[in-house]
């Protein structure tokens, strides 16, 4: 199939990026030896969420740097055959920043290791746990496509990463006190659909709204098609697209 040999080339040229391939690992790290610390200092090295915390929080860091594969190919120059193409523009644009979200995954056993190394409590790794994973990477890969999309517009797409970033991960109820973000949380799940697999990942919420994140994840993909439209319209029927 044309689409995974497309997806399997971009994969491979992601990995050859040492910014890409250590961010996700340095995220993970990083916050998994802070929620450590901390619960090592408390005696709650039972708490599951250390590791899963860490490793949400690292697929997502990776799932950000989908707007830097955007920089990445337009300084190679090749960011205008990928998208100016035979093939169809949504799935060559989709091909390209899917590596992000996939190479994200490895942030879940990278923190699992760790935990079972520093003797922290993982907890049951059952069918159910996994499958929200992929609800979770789905949500992420959605929102990151979308946000790297956007940022196709613009070459500076890697300077403005953090300042979409950085609050979608703060309202999706991942870090901060779960009472003071409730009022919020529960407005914001209809808009960001990684919110409620990221309350039955860390157990931070007794009642799940899957109908809100259904919703939301339609939103981002009916976000992605006017996007790419645009992209399509610019970059072929207008010309006015700096793709390079």
């Amino acid at each position: 199939m044309r689409f995974i040999r497309l997806f399997w080339f971009h994969f491979k040229e992601y990995l050859s990026d040492q910014y890409f391939v250590t961010l996700t690992l340095t995220s993970t790290l990083s916050i998994f030896l802070v929620q450590y610390t901390l619960a090592y200092a408390n005696h709650q090295l039972t708490n599951t969420s250390i590791w899963l915390q860490s490793a949400i929080f690292g697929m997502w860091s990776s799932c950000t740097t989908a707007a830097g594969s955007i920089g990445f190919e337009r300084y190679k120059g090749t960011l205008p055959y990928l998208i100016n193409n035979a093939y169809d523009e949504r799935l060559s644009l989709i091909a390209l920043l899917l590596p992000a979200s996939t190479y994200g995954l490895a942030a879940f056993p990278l923190a699992w290791f760790l935990a079972q190394l520093l003797g922290v409590t993982t907890g049951a790794i059952t069918f159910k746990f996994g499958f929200t994973v992929i609800l979770l990477w789905l949500a992420m890969a959605t929102m990151g496509i979308f946000i790297a999309s956007f940022f196709t517009l613009t070459p500076n797409a890697i300077t403005y990463e953090s300042l979409i970033g950085t609050p979608l991960v703060l309202l999706s109820g991942l870090f901060g006190n779960p009472v003071f973000l409730r009022p919020l949380i529960k407005i914001a799940q209809w808009f960001i659909p990684m919110t409620t697999p990221i309350a039955a990942l860390t157990g931070t919420s007794s009642t799940l709204n899957w109908s809100a994140y259904f919703s939301s994840l339609l939103i981002w993909f009916f976000l992605i098609i006017l996007m790419v439209k645009k992209i399509n319209q610019l970059a072929r029927k207008k010309g006015e697209l700096t793709l390079i």
